[in-house]
């Protein structure tokens, strides 16, 4: 079959839709991207530090553990576990100083959400970083 010029423009043109489509679409998702965490239908914002840091969103862990303590007690305990993100002031709390807070928590919820805390959120960030650290 013979085709013609606008034959063969139309695939081109459609190739360039596609890629133009695949390119907004990442855009707009590039903020979410790998951060979609959630423990039995609670979201959780998870943001990667440095390494295996990673900062949960404290509002969103209060929703899962009510009784958590408030930030500056929280602040005071662990200055380095603790911080607020720049844009918007959002409290966060780094995972393993979380796992330290709740340690000798006795609620069931509280117990299952260190469970997923450790397998979903800690193991996999510490696993990566050691395959990226050189032995």
């Amino acid at each position: 079959m013979i085709r013609t010029p606008f034959e063969r423009l139309g695939g081109a043109v459609l190739e360039v839709l596609l890629w133009i489509f695949d390119r907004i679409r990442a855009l707009a998702w590039r903020d979410l991207e790998g951060r979609h965490h959630e423990f039995r239908h609670i979201p959780i914002d998870i943001v990667e530090g440095d390494g295996a840091e990673r900062w949960l969103r404290l509002d969103h862990v209060r929703r899962v553990v009510p009784e958590l303590p408030v930030f500056a007690s929280l602040r005071h305990r662990h200055p380095r576990g603790l911080r607020r993100d720049e844009a918007g002031g959002v409290e966060r709390i780094e995972a393993r100083t979380l796992r330290r807070e709740l340690t000798q928590a006795q609620a069931l919820r509280t117990r299952r959400f260190l469970i997923w805390l450790d397998r979903v959120v800690i193991d996999p960030a510490e696993r990566r970083e050691r395959m990226r650290s050189p032995h």
